[in-house]
């Protein structure tokens, strides 16, 4: 999706779509297959259809006809019912004509918004899903992903932003739900009362949702913890509304493990959330803000999915759009699709995802059959993921894979520690059923890291396996070279998570999966990653009401008023508790235009009545507009900032608030600005802090004598200091608090650490200043004359803390320890290097390695090289330690 929006044409208020999808004969849930990961694809088994009326009178009814119609037609999907003669109206795929089906379609269907298409809800309300009655959420999921192809169009051409104007109203009093179970104790209500709220959940659900069931099925709303049962409700109750409760609707009308009749179970959780909505008072806006107009991202946002994307040859994508359930859908377009089962441990993310703990996402195998006989024809592929790892000390862990078994497969993408491993099966690697050798990243790149990434696998004859991470190539080379694909195995199915007998367990989030059948060029890959993963929408903020320009911000008044003029953020839920608000617009969507002069200073954002506490990014923000284009939009920051959620998305009402705008003036004039200021929530705060990553880059910088800037490339990574830091500084420390700390942050401080470690010691001059003269670097590292204590470690160590500031057993503790990861002549045996890649050692009597640096491979002579790439090794360890991260 293009960042700046357009306008195609004003849409004035929201069409009510008067043409309903009517029942078919036998209700409107039944008629669905009961298969749940291999429905075969529409145009399979009995129901097959082949159209052989009138060609489409136009390019966008066969853009219709290839995107929409042909999917859906089959008759065992819509065409059993609305198809003329067949009972369902309309005959949105009318299997006499197409062009007929078209005019039909367009009255169902938003192409601006595909997912609030009333054919759409009316599927994921329980109407005809053809997998089966429980998973209308997959065959809805299904149907936007085809209207999606059809807005879009054929080619690769970048799709645009169509905003039209939001309803505007106030941003008024909201109840917001505790912050805690303490919380409400202190309001004078007992959630585990007889009839409140976790009593009932505790009773009738502990079966299932708790995190001591036999299968725990999160959210673990029953949990023994009231701390977990009572956050689990986040989300899911609506203060304001306690019929449309995610917990009330999952009762009736989703018949979800009803404990009785359903409506009654519904109707007991609608009273016990009344009674905590009762006594949770509301919270009032301060009415001297100047505020916009008010929105709510699940009802208002406009959905900006991932356009731009290069799809022309993608055969399968998940996007895990559901959010609940056990199946997730396969939005390509292109039949068979291939929907994947859920199972074992695994949750869902908000904002389209899957986080795997020790679980699986399977398809079947004659839908997987896809896979076979589309890469089959072009003797090429690609795998793309967005991945972020649970941690890199996982070995063997199945990412994506379409296979058999743990050592029989077609192709495969794992992790293993800091590396991801590409495996193909092709007539270069005939010898084996599992594609190997492995093409692993550069163990010194530690490509792989506990954070969100974008991983691509591309195959072709000529250059075989490359993989890429975050758009850029790692510059490994696929040992044996490319081949053909003749020797596949067309009864394997497509694994996520695991492999299909659950033993290669991966343990993180996928935001995204798809495979495409050719190799994806460096360009696409980019492209790819550029354009970003998962729901995403653009709220609009009608500032029409403040500028009051008639004809121009707005036309009309009352119910009948359209307001134009919008201060525009990108915003997504950015995990289970928060939100990012992203790069904010102004834009005229007037398509008549006219003039807009005005200035603009310092923007709140306001979440349930309130300005939200944490956060605040652009409260220094200032603008002059002039008179834009229509449509065009203008840039008012460049920045992005995540606030706390509250009661969901479905919920939680945002606003805007100025300091200034076009001459009025808000409260907030005068007040301190503090864009981050910490919320004390009565913790005790830690004694330490993290370094953020400016101070991690500068301290590294002072310590080694280094430049920030240095040219100094390294020969192992190919980058300098500065591409080093560029490349990890999103997963440095972004605050000093030290319950913020993560362990990737650790191994992106690591990595830096080596980067600055190998230009100092490349430089003679700047190794000169730390280690004595005594000290040859050109000594052969097995010299016992050399004094690796006094002339490497102490030095080191002394740099990083300070001599004077530890206490002297302390000093000498990490002297001794880094002395011994340098002289160790034990053999532990944790490792051994099996096919280019270390793995646990599975016979530890057969090996034997000193784990001392200054030992190489089998007590073989180490290389000229070994004695310097022991003292940057050194230097890496003490300066990526806690002694340069902690404050």
């Amino acid at each position: 999706m293009t960042r700046s929006a357009t306008v195609c044409r004003p849409r004035f208020a929201a069409l009510l779509t008067l043409a309903l999808l009517y029942g078919c004969s036998g209700g409107s849930g039944g008629g669905g297959s009961e298969r749940q990961v291999d429905p075969g694809g529409a145009g399979s088994g009995v129901g097959a259809f082949v159209y052989d009326g009138p060609a489409p009178a136009s390019a966008d009814i066969q853009q219709f006809k290839v995107a929409f119609y042909d999917p859906l037609a089959d008759n065992n999907r819509c065409g059993e019912c609305h198809s003329p003669g067949k009972g369902g109206t309309p005959a949105f795929v009318d299997q006499d004509n197409v062009n007929q089906a078209w005019q039909h379609a367009r009255r169902l269907v938003n192409l601006d918004d595909p997912a609030a298409s009333t054919v759409v809800a009316r599927v994921a309300n329980g109407h005809h899903c053809w997998l089966a009655p429980t998973q209308a959420s997959t065959c809805a999921a299904t149907i936007v992903g085809y209207i999606e192809r059809w807005a879009e169009g054929a080619g690769d051409s970048q799709a645009t932003v169509k905003l039209s104007p939001r309803r505007p109203y106030s941003p008024g009093n909201s109840r917001v739900l505790p912050a805690s179970y303490e919380d409400v104790l202190a309001q004078g209500l007992d959630l585990y009362g007889p009839g409140e709220l976790l009593q009932v959940l505790s009773r009738y659900c502990v079966d299932c949702h708790s995190d001591s069931a036999a299968i725990p099925q999160a959210p673990y709303l029953a949990s023994d913890d009231n701390a977990i049962a009572y956050a689990a409700l986040r989300g899911k109750v609506d203060l304001g509304a306690p019929a449309r409760s995610r917990l009330v609707q999952r009762m009736s009308p989703e018949s979800h493990n009803c404990w009785s009749d359903c409506d009654s179970n519904a109707q007991t959780l609608r009273a016990a959330i009344a009674t905590l909505a009762a006594t949770t008072p509301l919270t009032e806006i301060d009415s001297a803000l100047l505020t916009s107009t008010a929105q709510v991202l699940g009802e208002d946002g406009v959905e900006a999915d991932s356009g731009g994307r290069f799809e022309n040859d993608v055969i399968a994508k998940w996007e895990f759009r559901e959010g609940s359930g056990s199946t997730t859908a396969d939005t390509s377009g292109v039949l068979p699709e291939i929907p994947l089962s859920l199972s074992g441990e695994f949750s869902w993310l908000a904002g389209w995802g899957v986080r795997f703990i020790d679980g699986k996402a399977q398809g079947g195998a004659n839908a997987s059959s896809k896979l076979f006989e589309k890469i089959r024809g072009t003797g090429e592929y690609s795998l793309e993921a967005w991945v972020a790892p649970a941690n890199v000390t996982q070995e063997d862990a199945w990412i994506l894979g379409y296979a058999g078994g743990p050592d029989s497969r077609n192709l495969l993408l794992s992790q293993n520690l800091y590396n991801y491993l590409a495996y193909t099966r092709s007539s270069v690697t005939d010898d084996n059923n599992a594609g190997e050798p492995a093409l692993t990243t550069d163990d010194d790149a530690e490509l792989a890291q506990a954070t969100l990434q974008h991983v691509v696998v591309t195959y072709d004859p000529v250059q075989g396996r490359r993989i890429y991470v975050n758009g850029e190539f790692s510059g490994d080379t696929d040992p044996v070279g490319g081949g053909l694909l003749n020797s596949w195995n067309e009864s394997f199915a497509v694994v996520l998570g695991n492999t299909t007998s659950g033993d290669r367990p991966w343990t993180g989030a996928l935001r995204m999966a798809a495979v495409h059948n050719r190799a994806l060029t460096p360009a696409q890959v980019v492209q790819n990653y550029e354009a970003g993963v998962g729901q995403k929408f653009y709220l609009m903020f009608s500032v029409a009401e403040i500028l009051n320009r008639e004809g121009v911000c707005h036309v009309g008044a009352g119910e009948g008023r359209t307001n134009y003029c919008y201060v525009v953020f990108e915003v997504s839920q950015f995990d289970e508790a928060s939100y990012l608000f992203d790069r904010p617009f102004f834009v005229n969507i007037n398509p008549q235009g006219g003039d807009v002069d005005f200035d603009l200073a310092g923007i709140h954002l306001g979440i349930n009545g309130k300005l939200a506490r944490i956060g605040q990014a652009f409260v220094n923000t200032q603008s002059s507009i002039a008179s834009p284009a229509p449509g065009e939009p203008r840039s008012l920051a460049q920045i992005g900032t995540i606030i706390p959620l509250e009661n969901g998305l479905e919920q939680d009402v945002f606003f805007l608030a100025f300091d200034e705008l076009d001459g009025n003036t808000g409260t907030a004039v005068g007040r301190p600005r503090l864009p981050y200021q910490a919320a004390l929530g009565g913790a005790v705060a830690a004694d330490i802090g993290m370094r953020t990553f400016d101070q991690v880059n500068a301290s590294l910088s002072a310590l080694t004598g280094v430049d920030t800037a240095s040219a100094r490339v390294s020969p192992v990574t190919g980058k300098t200091v500065g591409e080093t830091f560029a490349q990890v500084r999103r997963a440095l420390p972004g605050v000093a608090d030290f319950n913020a700390f993560l362990s990737s942050h650790l191994m992106a401080a690591t990595q830096l650490a080596a980067a600055y470690c190998d230009a100092l010691v490349q430089d003679s001059a700047l190794r000169g200043q730390l280690f004595p003269p005594q000290f040859d670097f050109s000594q052969p590292v097995g010299d016992p004359g050399i004094d690796w204590r006094n002339h490497v470690v102490t030095p080191l160590v002394d740099r990083a803390v300070n001599r004077d500031l530890l206490p002297q057993n302390v000093r000498q503790a990490i002297i001794d320890e880094v002395e011994l990861l340098i002289t160790d002549d034990r053999d532990l045996k944790p490792y051994v290097l099996v096919n280019g890649n270390w793995v646990s050692d599975p016979n530890p009597a057969a090996n034997t390695k000193r784990d001392g640096l200054i030992y190489c491979e089998n007590d073989a002579p180490c290389p000229p090289s070994r004695t310097a790439d022991v003292v940057k090794a050194a230097c890496t360890a003490v300066l990526g330690s806690a002694v340069v991260l902690l404050q």
